[in-house]
């Protein structure tokens, strides 16, 4: 088959959707398939494809040209992220994976806990552009026949699309992220821990806590640093490791006011945007992923299979791999008593140890070839249901 694969960043600069693409598409190309990585922005780095696949920089065309371009590949597969694919409108992509939520979905508006800034963000919806997004996503999931095949990561986000969209249910199929098995591993994590807790100077009896991820806001910094100075004597101190830039200088600023005004300034270490995450994970005793919203969640399931204990919500689609109490713990990431409850059960080193234990055996579960073989039979099946080369309207 002849497969398209549609790019924000060739080669990915980190981990995260853009690397698992990659990877996929030379999966694929190994089995015999051409496959064409295609992007639309402007790259830092000059594209170097792995074997048997080719990138098309597409960052000077039009719209109509990028069209053009795309049916002049006679692709048998298009693989397109409908939330962040303006570039293609028009296109009919027969496999869509829902990588970063629906532009339908308002659960992401719940992480603006400020009354006017959430007044102010809906207002946004209603805006002209906004509206249009709206339609065209809605586009690629409904106005061409035969219907796409939908890959959603979790069954959070499949029950959030056919909520969404007037899409068949046997469309749409839930296929759980990968992670890169023989880089998380807890061996591997426990070899560097001396090394990255000296890197950021975390005492070794601390109990560190780790924030990984960019979204301050969207992701539940707020609420991890409200609840610091209110759990009370755990018979230990409490680190916060914060790795992750913000979404821009105001965010990092309002993070380190925060910071200030709570007292916490020995107690929290802004680390940056921490590549390999590995380094990040080596440092923590446990990973507190509290998004208010998360398709799946990499740094969920990596963390998992390092062997480091999750604390996340229900809105994150990698809680399906969670026996609550178990492998993981799930809390309401606005119930900040519910955090502290499950802060104060982290500090336990058995219950600890007895939970990264499960969470590695299932975050081992979840590898790479397993995913990219799912991936593979959806794209078949997509295939099989006919309407011929990919064109646009």
């Amino acid at each position: 088959m002849r497969i398209g694969i549609d790019m924000r960043v060739v080669p990915p600069q980190g981990p995260g959707q853009q690397r698992y693409l990659w990877r996929l598409g030379s999966w694929l190309a190994q089995r015999g398939h051409d496959v064409h990585y295609m992007t639309v922005l402007p790259q830092k780095a000059a594209p170097e494809a792995p074997a048997g696949t080719h990138v098309h920089d597409w960052h000077r065309h039009t719209a109509s040209a990028v069209r053009g371009a795309v049916q002049d590949l006679a692709l048998d597969a298009l693989l397109l992220n409908p939330e962040r694919s303006r570039p293609f409108r028009g296109i009919r992509a027969n496999v869509l994976r829902a990588a970063y939520g629906t532009e339908q979905y308002l659960q992401k508006l719940r992480s603006f806990r400020n009354p006017l800034e959430y007044g102010m963000r809906k207002a946004i919806r209603a805006l002209p552009w906004t509206l249009a997004d709206m339609h065209w996503e809605r586009q690629f999931y409904e106005g061409h026949r035969p219907f796409p095949d939908v890959i959603a990561q979790s069954g959070y986000m499949r029950d959030q699309i056919l909520g969404s969209y007037r899409i068949p249910p046997e469309h749409v199929h839930v296929v759980h992220n990968a992670v890169d098995t023989e880089e998380y591993t807890p061996a591997r994590r426990l070899a560097l821990r001396d090394e990255m807790r000296a890197r950021w100077q975390i005492p070794p009896e601390a109990l560190c806590l780790l924030f990984l991820g960019h979204n301050f806001r969207l992701k539940g910094l707020w609420q991890m640093l409200q609840v610091l100075p209110r759990l009370g004597p755990l018979g230990r101190p409490v680190h916060l490791l914060v790795a992750g830039k913000g979404t821009g200088e105001p965010q990092r600023r309002k993070a380190r006011r925060l910071v200030r005004s709570l007292g916490l300034e020995r107690q929290v270490t802004f680390a940056g945007d921490v590549r390999p995450s590995l380094h990040a994970h080596a440092a923590a005793d446990a990973l507190l992923h509290l998004s208010w919203h998360d398709s799946f969640g990499f740094v969920s399931l990596e963390a998992m299979a390092s062997g480091l204990p999750v604390v996340t919500t229900p809105y994150v689609g990698a809680a399906e791999l969670i026996v609550n109490g178990e492998s993981g713990l799930v809390v309401d990431p606005a119930r900040d008593e519910a955090i502290i409850g499950a802060i104060r059960q982290l500090a336990d080193d058995a219950f600890r140890a007895r939970v990264g234990a499960a969470a590695a055996v299932e975050g081992a579960r979840h590898d790479e070839p397993r995913n990219f073989a799912e991936v593979h039979a959806v794209i078949r099946t997509a295939v099989a249901r006919g309407a011929g080369p990919i064109t646009a309207r």
